[in-house]
């Protein structure tokens, strides 16, 4: 009569591989929180800079500094104001529209990284 039952080393096999399938998904669930992470801060500092380029915009100065550098914690925001040289459609020059951007530098561990936004702006449009 034969007994029925597993082998110490078949049981050995099953917990090795069952050990290897857990930490396999414990890495996984790890990166997953590292990348949620990261885009959140990433988020953040995308919605500060369009918080930055709306109040740079509605300075009511008439002559702004071209460049200003604004430091949030490990985060630098550059705000740069460029005059942008148009003409209309007769070929005069339109003057006072200006490029405004703001860039923010970081360090994501030990990668630095940029992110940056811009628009245009006519400051005649915010006069009373």
């Amino acid at each position: 009569m034969r007994k029925q039952g597993f082998t110490l080393l078949e049981t050995l096999l099953a917990i090795m591989v069952f050990s290897m399938a857990v930490v396999a998904l414990v890495e996984a669930v790890h990166q997953l929180g590292e990348n949620t992470l990261q885009r959140q801060h990433e988020a953040s500092v995308q919605e500060r800079m369009r918080s930055i380029l709306i109040e740079q915009t509605r300075i009511p100065v008439a002559n702004p500094p071209e460049e200003l550098k604004i430091r949030e914690g490990p985060i630098t925001y550059v705000v740069r104001r460029t005059p942008l040289e148009l003409t209309d459609r007769d070929g005069r020059p339109v003057q006072g529209i200006f490029e405004v951007s703001v860039t923010a530098n970081w360090l994501e561990g030990r990668t630095p990284q940029q992110a940056s936004t811009e628009t245009w702006l006519y400051p005649p449009l915010f006069q009373p």
